[in-house]
């Protein structure tokens, strides 16, 4: 095991980290007191040793490392004295500590007076200091703290020390140093683990979140997947972390491990004990692998790779995992919470209670943005439990179409409509499964571009909803709104919106209310109201920011009329780089109806920028997308064809063939389709045969042919008026 402390290093000497020598050499120099704090094999020793070997003052650093007999106090001090003596020979007169309490305190009087006169200031780094952190040690060392002396103090070691510090943190005397400091970069893990970048070498270093000894074990290993329970990492926590422990705070531990969140209150209900907050504050105080969620201190999490090693130490001596997980999972019930007792029922294999909770929390968590965490539970579901289950089926559809995976939802709803019959209410605010499947209809109608079927589906979906189903009520009138704005028959489209808008609101239904404010921006910058469509946006993006609404849908939406209203007040780059946006989130998403609307946008955007090919070649873009829509409505077809008219107009007029030539070569062009000669050319120009000649080469180059007919042919065939 001794081998595997030599991290960083494979001659195990120190390697540089700069940033942290500079961190350290600053902290060190420049307040009374440091403090370096971080579980085992954070690097501190040698963190350490980095430092003093590079500091232009190193000369000036005492080092005293520490071990299990310096927690008697005599023996600490005989070891500081000794760490002061080698950097200061004054220090080598003081006479040894005495036994006596009163006497010590005399003799680190004498030792301050004597850091007093000393010529300039010294660091006193004291190494391991969790070995000495004796009440009695404390107690003096606040003595000599506290003292007026040259001697600065830094203390490294596991945990947190028991010294009185407020009163320094509070003057700005104190420096911190913790595992957020200590840990490796991603560029420091890179350069360790010195493998071929991919998904599983970043895995890598997302898991060890900077633990040194973790990535060097990753590198001394780099076939094998890093994981807590790896034999030389789940070693190292054992005999490093887990058996130095008293049998209570192991079994702490060894239960609490099923828990990716952790609080007093949820752990006593595990463990059946009585003093969780106790014990989790202890774990802090002692630097055992956990970190604090708020800043209170109330909501902790373990590392997860000394998660995972305890999750094999609790196996072995034989953990009730699965009742840790039921138990876990009442608690987060009872106390509102049970999208997070979601994931403790499937672990303990509960599927039918886990299978109720996901029908009652699953558009909630979707509406928030866990998209990908309603998938994971369904794809751990068992099928023959999925697919007897119609919720749940409907719960697949939902969070597919979030996910953009169309594909999935067809099959989802198709399913549901084959799953057994469940009367009444469903616990999500459906009122009913077929409710729930003519919405799901109405919604993969739309996103396929087929706006006739989608308002079918939405007008039936929105009979079955009464005035109390008023989010699913929002998302039926939201796809008929907007339905009706590309089928071009809707004259109330604003004041559908508006309406929208308003109901939804008060009711928080983030993603209607975010895409009823982006559509209503897109009618009024439609009628030039710019002022009024900006109001909409910025309502609209300031309710992403504090609701956290990334439903896919919402956000391409809000992209499409963003770039629509910068495109109407005239900022173009915006509004390009807008309709690239929304065009890229709806052909991932396979939205058929917003793709080829904003492609038509950057259409728009060439032309107006005397672009032709450019908006050639959008148009046809636009042109192959909308033919895979069954029915896209008659504005984005209308749109179009004014679109080709304009292009076609701008194209004969123009003889550069869309900025494929020069005008000259053009000209000339159109000259030899007419049948002249280069003399004949050359007089009409005013030019000589020479120039004409070289013009012709240059069109030949340009068009890539060899032969005047050809270059005729390939004007003509790239818009030339030729």
């Amino acid at each position: 095991m001794a081998a595997l402390v030599g991290w960083l290093s494979m001659t195990g000497t120190p390697h540089p980290r700069p940033v942290l020598e500079r961190r350290l050499e600053a902290a060190a120099w420049q307040h009374r007191a440091t403090v370096v704090r971080a579980p085992a094999g954070w690097g501190k020793t040698f963190g350490l040793d980095a430092w003093a070997a590079s500091s232009p003052r190193r000369d000036r650093i005492a080092r005293a490392e520490l071990d299990p007999p310096c927690a008697d106090p005599v023996m600490f001090w005989t070891r500081v004295a000794e760490a002061l003596a080698r950097a200061d020979d004054r220090f080598a007169h003081l006479p040894p500590p005495p036994a006596g309490t009163d006497d010590r305190q005399v003799w680190i009087a004498e030792l301050l007076a004597t850091g007093r006169s000393a010529a300039a200031d010294l660091v006193l780094a004291i190494d391991s200091f969790e070995r000495a952190d004796t009440a009695t040690v404390g107690a003096e060392l606040g003595q000599f703290l506290h003292g007026r002396t040259r001697i600065r103090l830094l203390l490294a070691g596991r945990t947190r020390p028991r010294l009185a510090l407020a009163r320094l943190r509070a003057a700005g005397a104190l420096a911190e140093i913790g595992t957020g400091d200590l840990a490796l970069t991603a560029d420091e893990a890179r350069s360790l683990l010195g493998g071929p970048a991919g998904p599983e070498y970043e895995d890598t270093i997302r898991r060890a979140e900077g633990w040194p000894i973790a990535l060097r074990i990753a590198a001394e290993h780099p076939r094998e997947r890093l994981r807590g329970d790896h034999h030389h990492l789940y070693d190292y926590v054992v005999e490093e972390v887990l058996d130095p422990l008293p049998p209570d705070v192991r079994r702490f531990l060894l239960d609490t491990a099923v828990l990716d969140w952790l609080s007093g209150p949820l752990c006593d209900a595990v463990t059946g004990g009585t003093d969780g907050a106790g014990q989790l504050a202890r774990l802090d105080r002692e630097g055992v692998f956990v970190v604090p969620l708020d800043r209170r201190r109330v909501w902790f999490r373990y590392h997860p790779l000394f998660r995972e090693a305890l999750h094999r130490a609790a196996a072995l001596e034989g953990a009730d995992s699965v009742r840790g997980h039921r138990r876990a999972a009442r608690w987060f019930v009872g106390h509102g919470m049970p999208d997070r007792a979601v994931a403790h029922l499937l672990t303990a294999g509960d599927e039918a209670d886990a299978g109720e909770l996901i029908a009652a929390t699953y558009w909630r968590m979707l509406d928030v943005g866990h998209t990908a965490t309603v998938l994971d539970w369904i794809d751990r579901l068992p099928p023959r439990h999925l697919h007897a289950d119609a919720r749940l089926l409907l719960a697949h559809a939902s969070a597919s179409l979030f996910a953009g995976r169309t594909g999935d939802v067809h099959l989802a709803l198709a399913r549901a409509e084959a799953a057994p019959a469940r009367p009444g209410e469903l616990p999500d605010g459906l009122p009913s499964v077929d409710a729930g499947i003519a919405l799901g209809r109405a919604t993969l109608s739309a996103l396929r571009g087929d706006v006739g079927e989608a308002t079918r589906w939405a007008r039936r979906a929105r009979a079955m909803h009464g005035p109390e189903h008023f989010t699913q009520r929002a998302n039926c009138d939201i796809i008929l709104a907007g339905s009706a704005y590309y089928a071009g028959t809707d004259d109330d489209v604003e004041f559908r919106l508006a309406e929208i808008v308003e109901s939804a609101t008060p009711m928080r239904n983030t993603v209607a209310e975010v895409a009823g404010r982006a559509m209503l921006a897109r009618v009024r910058a439609d009628r030039a109201d710019l002022d009024a469509a900006r109001e909409q946006l910025a309502r609209a993006a300031a309710l992403v920011g504090s609701r956290q609404a990334t439903a896919p849908f919402a956000a391409r939406v809000l992209a499409l009329c963003r770039a629509v209203v910068d495109h109407r007040g005239g900022a173009v780059d915006a509004a390009a780089a807008g309709y690239t946006e929304a065009r890229d989130l709806s052909i991932a998403a396979a939205d058929r109806i917003t793709a080829p609307d904003a492609v038509l946008g950057l259409a728009e955007l060439a032309l107006d920028g005397g672009r032709a090919e450019d908006a050639r070649r959008r148009l046809d873009e636009a042109a192959l997308l909308l033919a895979e829509c069954d029915d896209p409505g008659h504005r984005l077809r209308t749109r179009r064809a004014t679109l080709e008219a304009r292009r076609a107009d701008r194209v004969a007029a123009d003889p550069t063939a869309g900025g494929l030539l020069t005008v000259r070569q053009g000209t000339i062009l159109q000259a030899v389709a007419r049948g002249l000669s280069d003399a004949a050319i050359a007089r009409e120009l005013g030019v000589s045969p020479r120039t004409v000649h070289a013009h012709l080469r240059a069109v030949n180059a340009r068009l890539n042919v060899h032969s005047r007919s050809d270059a005729v042919r390939a004007y003509r065939a790239a818009g030339g008026p030729a």
